[in-house]
Parts: C-alpha cells; sequence; structure tokens
C-alpha cells in the first residue's frame, strides 16, 4: 500500500488538507495564522484547514471526531496532516489506537493521491502527564502499523519545558501568535524531512 500512495502521491494537487484542533484552529491566538497555514506558506503550498476546538480521534466535543471529518472530505491534495489527540486525554485508551488507524485508513480512501503525516500533540496542559504520554504512544503506534509519517512535538521537544512560556500563553495554555508562528516552521521543518519527494515533484 506505502508505494501506492507514494505514486499517487506524487500526481496530486500542491496543497494540503489538515484535520486538528484547537491548536490548528489558532483559539486564542490568530485563527489565520495558526501552525497549518504558517507551515503552508513556508513550504509555498495552499492550505485547507478542518480544525475545531476540542475535538480528537474519539472526542467530539459536540461537533464531529477526526474520523467523522476525515470520512466527509475528499480532495486530490498531495499532504494530509493530522495534528493533534491530547482532547482524547480523558477518553477510552483503548481504542484510541484503532480510531487513529481508521481515521488514516479513512483520508487515504477520501484522498487517493495524497500522503499522511501524523503529527502528535503537544503539551497541553504542561507538564506532560503519564496520560498525555500514553496518548502520544498509541498515536504513534497506529502511524507506525498503517506506514505513514509521524512526527512526536513531545519525543522531539518542540516545546522544551525550560522555555513553555516562549510558546504557550500560561494563562489559557495555548500557543500564542509567536508561538503558533515557530509551531508552523518546526511543522513545515518537518514536512522537508519526512516527504521530500513529495515536495520536489
Amino acid at each position: 500500500m506505502g508505494e501506492e500512495v507514494a505514486a499517487a502521491g506524487a500526481a496530486g494537487t500542491r496543497g494540503i488538507h489538515l484535520i486538528g484542533d484547537s491548536w490548528a484552529a489558532g483559539l486564542h491566538a490568530d485563527p489565520a495564522n495558526a501552525l497549518g497555514q504558517v507551515a503552508a506558506r513556508a513550504i509555498g503550498w495552499p492550505i485547507t484547514v478542518d480544525a475545531v476546538s476540542g475535538t480528537g480521534y474519539l472526542n467530539d466535543a459536540g461537533a464531529m471526531t477526526y474520523l467523522q471529518r476525515a470520512e466527509g472530505a475528499s480532495g486530490t491534495e498531495r499532504l494530509v496532516i493530522l495534528q493533534g489527540g491530547s482532547n482524547d486525554d480523558d477518553e477510552d485508551l483503548g481504542v484510541l489506537a484503532a480510531a487513529v488507524t481508521a481515521t488514516i485508513t479513512a483520508l487515504q480512501r477520501r484522498f487517493p493521491q495524497a500522503r499522511v503525516l501524523v503529527l502528535g500533540p503537544g503539551p497541553d496542559p504542561a507538564p506532560v502527564t503519564a496520560r498525555q504520554w500514553a496518548v502520544d504512544a498509541l498515536i504513534a503506534e497506529a502511524a507506525q502499523d498503517t506506514g505513514v509519517a509521524w512526527v512526536s512535538m513531545l519525543h522531539e521537544r518542540w516545546i522544551p519545558a525550560e522555555h513553555l512560556d516562549a510558546v504557550i500563553d500560561p494563562a489559557n495554555h495555548h500557543p500564542t501568535i509567536s508561538g503558533q508562528q515557530y509551531l508552523g516552521l518546526r511543522l513545515a521543518a518537518a514536512i522537508r524531512l519526512t516527504e521530500p519527494d513529495l515536495l520536489a515533484s
């Protein structure tokens, strides 16, 4: 499957479709300049952002889960990004990996010409708890099992605890405007590292 997806991705439209939570929605910052938009501008691609605060792979926050939104989406973009997972902290972690797998599979079906990149949650809230680490690990497991690219903000220490206030507003536990800029540039760098042939084609 991986080779088929890779070949198809190169033929798709130079664009990104992102599904995420409040960090991707730019809550408490600038929704038009959240991490997805910043990353897209950095690599010179357009982006469609489907970000709903409070949602996750299992948590619908009174709206829809990532899977439900994935099943209703479609396009010819070359890259689909799944961002988040922190809102699933209080859900049944025994079914989280299956939900992530189902979401990835749905996106591969709905975006047949795209690669999928899974971006794990940040420290939301900080300090990172054992439960957050478990969520991160389960999402990583599902991404690896389905053969898609995986980036962990936590393991790669995108936001070191000693510099947390430079990125996160302590009053609302969300990235500031400058924090979103930083995270977006980190995401752009991650795309370049994980999908160099996709960008070059």
